[in-house]
C-alpha cells in the first residue's frame, strides 16, 4: 500500500472549502475515489487532524500518534493507495460532505446527528469527557461552573456537552448557565486556561492526562465524569461500503491479535475494551434504518 502525504495551507484549505462548495457538481466527480481498470478503487483521500496528541501531532516535522499508526496498520494490504491530507478538525467532516475527503482517521465522536453524511467504522478508542483545571482553584463539579467560562473544540462533541448536559444541570438547580469559549486546537484552549482566560476545558481524560503530565504544577482533573460515555470512530463517507469493510476488517484483526491494544498502551498510557459495532452516547446501539 503506497501512501502519499500532504500538509496543506489552513488558509488555502479555507478558500477551498469555498470554492467547493461553489462548484458542487465539479467537486462530486473530481473528489470520488478513482478507480483502476478493473473497477475497483485506485486510491482514497483520508483526512487526518493535525493537531490532536496523542491522537495526531507533529514530531520532528514528521505526522505521527495514535491514529496515524493505526491508519498504516489496518492499510498495509488496502486494495487501494492512500494519500492524506492534514488539516483542522473543523474542516473534516464538511469536507467529506462535499466529497472533497473520502474518509478520516481522526477520532471522531460516534454521534446521532453525523449519521446522516457518514458511516462509522467499530470503535477505535474511548473519548468519554473530564475538566481539566487550574491547580487549587475551587472548582470541584459541574455544580460549581455557574457563571464560568469553558474552553471546548469548536465542532466537536465539548461544545455539545455544555449546551445539553451542563447547562441543563445548572438551570434545574436554579444556576446561571456556564458560558463557552470555542478553540480550532486544544493546545489553544490550554493555554488560555492557564493564562486566566477560561476556568475550565472539556476534553477526553487520555488528552487531558497529557497535557497534566506536561504541567503538573499548573493544571489538575477532575474526577466527576461530564455526560455520557463516549466512543470515537473513523468515519467514512455515506455508501462507501467498500472502503468502511476494508477499515473494519483490518479494525477487527488488529483488535483480535492484540495489536490495536498493543498501540493503545504505547501512545494513550492504557487500554480500552471496545465493542465491537459503533455505539452512540451511552453505550447505546445504533438504530436500525
Amino acid at each position: 500500500m503506497n501512501r502519499i502525504f500532504r500538509r496543506s495551507n489552513y488558509l488555502l484549505r479555507l478558500c477551498v472549502l469555498v470554492t467547493l462548495a461553489a462548484l458542487t457538481c465539479f467537486t462530486a466527480v473530481a473528489c470520488s475515489p478513482s478507480n483502476n481498470a478493473s473497477g475497483g478503487i485506485q486510491e482514497i483521500v483520508v483526512a487526518t487532524e493535525d493537531d490532536y496528541p496523542p491522537y495526531d501531532f507533529l514530531k520532528e516535522g514528521k505526522h505521527v500518534g495514535y491514529n496515524q499508526e493505526l491508519l498504516e496498520l489496518v492499510t498495509k494490504d488496502a486494495p487501494f493507495k492512500v494519500k492524506q491530507e492534514i488539516l483542522p478538525f473543523q474542516g473534516i467532516l464538511t469536507g467529506i460532505a462535499t466529497n472533497k475527503y473520502n474518509a478520516t482517521n481522526a477520532a471522531v465522536a460516534l454521534l446521532q446527528e453525523r449519521l446522516a453524511t457518514v458511516d462509522f467504522t467499530i470503535p477505535t478508542t474511548d473519548i468519554t469527557n473530564y475538566f481539566i483545571k487550574r491547580k487549587g482553584d475551587p472548582i470541584n463539579s459541574v455544580a460549581d461552573m455557574a457563571g464560568k467560562t469553558i474552553g471546548v473544540q469548536q465542532g466537536s462533541i465539548t461544545a455539545k456537552i455544555v449546551a445539553e448536559v451542563i447547562n441543563p444541570k445548572l438551570k434545574s438547580e436554579g444556576k446561571s448557565e456556564a458560558k463557552t469559549t470555542e478553540y480550532g486546537a486544544f493546545a489553544e484552549a490550554y493555554q488560555d486556561l492557564e493564562n486566566k482566560r477560561v476556568d475550565v476545558v472539556i476534553n477526553n481524560l487520555v488528552a487531558l492526562t497529557q497535557t497534566l503530565k506536561a504541567k503538573p504544577d499548573v493544571f489538575e482533573v477532575l474526577k466527576e465524569q461530564v455526560g455520557d460515555k463516549v466512543y470515537a470512530a473513523w468515519a467514512v463517507k455515506k455508501g462507501k461500503q467498500d472502503i468502511l469493510k476494508v477499515f473494519n476488517d483490518g479494525l477487527t484483526k488488529a483488535k483480535e491479535n492484540g495489536s490495536l491494544k498493543q498501540l493503545q498502551e504505547k501512545w494513550l498510557g492504557v487500554s480500552f475494551d471496545l465493542p465491537n459495532e459503533p455505539r452512540l452516547p451511552g453505550d447505546k446501539p445504533i438504530p436500525v434504518s
